[in-house]
């Protein structure tokens, strides 16, 4: 009756700890299919606000990439090849003056001034020869000067606007 006892023990013994890695396999297989579960469902939830943030971003960039079209196919028409800051901005409405510069210096305008102090803007490609020889000063008051009352009727009533 003794070795019987003894047998039993080990027999239970046995039998508990193939239950105990039983419960820990099953319990650790449970713990991974919930984690597999919530990272799926973190993934969908940022891979949706990157689609998000990507099309909004687009669309920010696609207001700015055809402003820069416009303003350098503006620049390209017709045989003067500077423009005045007001008659641009007339045109190509939208956007602050500091912002409407920094458009033009992306659709490859640069910087002039005539003798009168007006902006005039053109195209590199146009003007390369006064870009070359650094001629940022020009003698005249360009022939497409428009005053800026004309083109932005009662605009320039208050000078804190630009």
């Amino acid at each position: 009756m003794n070795t019987m006892t003894v047998w039993l023990s080990v027999l239970s013994a046995v039998v508990g700890a193939f239950a105990a890695i039983g419960v820990a396999i099953l319990t650790t297989r449970s713990q991974r299919e919930k984690l597999e579960s919530e990272l799926l469902f973190q993934r969908k939830k940022l891979e949706e606000e990157i689609k998000t943030q990507r099309a909004r971003l687009e669309a920010e960039f696609a207001t700015e990439n055809s402003a820069e079209t416009a303003l350098h196919q503006f620049l390209a028409l017709h045989r003067f090849p500077y423009r005045t800051f007001p008659m641009i901005r007339h045109h190509i409405g939208g956007f602050r003056s500091n912002e409407l510069r920094k458009l033009l210096v992306r659709a490859g305008a640069v910087r002039f001034m005539a003798a009168d102090g007006t902006e005039l803007w053109a195209l590199r490609e146009r003007v390369l020869e006064d870009f070359k020889i650094s001629r940022w000063k020009h003698s005249e008051t360009p022939l497409n000067k428009v005053p800026e009352s004309e083109l932005f009727p009662g605009a320039f009533k208050d000078s804190s606007q630009f």
